[in-house]
């Protein structure tokens, strides 16, 4: 009877520390699975430019659409950066689950280490950029300027790379030599918990950089330097040209090694005559500066140049006159432009060429792929509608001095109703134009001046043939189909229009031409 309590008994505490142990053991499994379910976010999108705050686990990340390109990119050593194959959601696909709004201006990206980078919106989200293969030779650069071509471009997106460690934030090149790589500009670490503000501050500008020695007579073999500010290339970068075109993407770079690192790299411009130099200070997270132009004379009668700015002459005295102003001269220009023979546009371009509609960026180039601005398309609609300019006239636009270049043109295009600012006081004439605007733009011309503006009826059938139908600001709708419906404005592709990306000028000239023929001015 003992033996048998005894039996019992033992069976009972064994059974019962088997059902704990079996507990314990639940327990253990439990608890790893609560902490698996609770993944911690990676990304989190924020800031008033969106319309809520959005955390994205790395899960999360990966179930959205994968893109997948190859992009490079020179430092400040300068040395060129290739990262191959980089795969992850676009920047753009991230924002609309944020829902970012159409009154966004900066995104600010940042890595918990503290390490952030500044890019205005269009600089990452609306900008055509491209990774460019010719001439690539991935480390360092052993002179300035690299011999590279667009040959062979491809357009990309900014993406976040989920095969970088921690993930990476990582864009295109405007143009082949454009450094994109330096410091934080290409921010690595943002997915381990990293942060993207996305806030509605108006843009500050960077300041234009400042010639030494200062404009005026020199002697031949002076060397000029250009320098923004302490003359650190962190995303502020110094662009030049002697050409008498404005200064942008792709033009001569001088500040492109830090001056601790290779200062033989910034080489100053050589004066052995007259020179006329246009620099800006271009770069991520400001507005471009204001072109500024520096002239210089060895001696002999400076030219006479477009700016019209003053140059001193050499009296009999030996004095300069102080007086006298350069006449303004209008350049001529080829039967054809050099550089956009294997271009799609081609014949239209030098067809509006040959009618005086269109100008180059040099005297032989047109620079098709580079973005247009507000101002400059101004100028191009009104020069193809034949308008008569409305000189001196003015504008409540704080942001179009009444002696710019462009003041005119824009004063002409807004005051008869074709184009209209961002708000009663800013017009943004430097603001890269998306081909949204561009479509309601034109819309607006067709209405005003066409017999048979109206659209078919069938505005919402015409949209919604694009996939990313999405992306169209609702103000932009009926002037997009009315636009598409004419035949005028076509998407980039059969079912893509790409209403957010900036447009670029071969893309704006035959949008242009398109709507001249249109009215039968042709």
């Amino acid at each position: 009877m003992y033996f048998k309590n005894y039996r019992t008994k033992g069976f009972l505490v064994g059974f019962g520390l088997a059902v704990l142990w079996i507990m314990a053991g639940f327990l253990v499994m439990v608890v790893p699975q609560a902490a698996i379910a609770a993944e911690p976010a990676a990304l989190t999108v924020t800031g008033d430019g969106v319309d809520k705050t959005v955390s994205f686990t790395m899960a999360e990340l990966n179930a959205l659409p994968q893109k997948t390109y190859t992009y490079s990119g020179y430092n400040h050593w300068p040395s060129l950066q290739l990262f191959q194959n980089m795969t992850g959601p676009t920047l753009q696909s991230i924002l609309d689950v944020a829902g970012l709004k159409d009154e966004a201006t900066l995104i600010r990206a940042k890595s918990t280490s503290g390490a952030y980078s500044d890019f205005i919106k269009e600089q990452l989200l609306q900008e055509p950029r491209y990774y460019f293969p010719d001439g690539e030779k991935p480390g360092d650069v052993t002179d300035w300027p690299p011999q590279r071509s667009e040959k062979g471009k491809k357009l990309v997106e900014t993406i976040i790379a989920l095969n970088e460690t921690n993930g990476k934030l990582i864009y295109g090149q405007r143009a082949p030599n454009e450094p994109t790589c330096c410091m934080n500009q290409m921010l690595g670490g943002v997915c381990n918990g990293g942060t993207i503000e996305v806030l509605t501050t108006p843009p500050e500008q960077w300041a234009a950089p400042h010639a030494d020695p200062a404009p005026g007579k020199v002697a031949p073999g002076t060397k000029v330097t250009l320098q923004h500010e302490d003359g650190m290339p962190y995303h502020a970068i110094v662009y030049y040209t002697l050409d008498g075109s404005e200064p942008t993407y792709g033009s001569s770079i001088l500040n492109i090694s830090y001056p601790n690192f290779q200062p033989e790299m910034n080489k100053p411009v050589p004066i052995n005559d007259n020179a006329t130099i246009k620099t800006r200070t271009i770069g991520m997270g400001k507005l471009d500066s204001e072109v500024v132009t520096y002239q210089y004379y060895t001696g002999s009668p400076a030219p006479a140049n477009e700016a019209a700015e003053e140059i001193p002459d050499e009296e009999p005295d030996g004095e300069p006159d102080e007086d006298k102003v350069a006449a303004p001269v209008i350049p001529d220009y080829p039967k054809h432009f050099t550089d956009v023979e294997q271009h799609w546009a081609k014949d239209d371009l030098n067809y509006l060429l040959q009618k005086g509609i269109i100008a180059g960026m040099t005297d032989t180039e047109f620079k098709p792929e580079e973005k247009i601005t507000r101002a400059q398309f101004a100028k191009l609609l009104i020069t193809a509608l034949n308008l008569e300019v409305n000189k001196g006239a003015v504008l409540a636009f704080q942001d179009v001095p009444a002696g710019a270049w462009y003041h005119d043109s824009v004063a002409t295009a807004v005051n008869g109703g074709l184009i209209k600012g961002y708000s009663d006081s800013v017009f943004a004439p430097d603001e890269n134009i998306t081909r949204e605007q561009l479509a309601v733009i034109i819309s607006r011309v067709l209405q005003m001046k066409s017999s048979e503006p109206a659209a078919d009826g069938n505005s919402e059938q015409i949209i919604n043939k694009f996939t990313d139908q999405g992306d169209i600001a609702p103000w932009a709708r009926q002037g997009i189909a009315l636009a598409v419906s004419h035949g005028i404005v076509s998407g980039v592709s059969e079912d893509t229009f790409a209403p957010r990306v900036t447009a670029s000028r071969a893309e704006a000239a035959v949008m242009i031409l398109r709507l001249y023929r249109q009215l039968d001015f042709s």
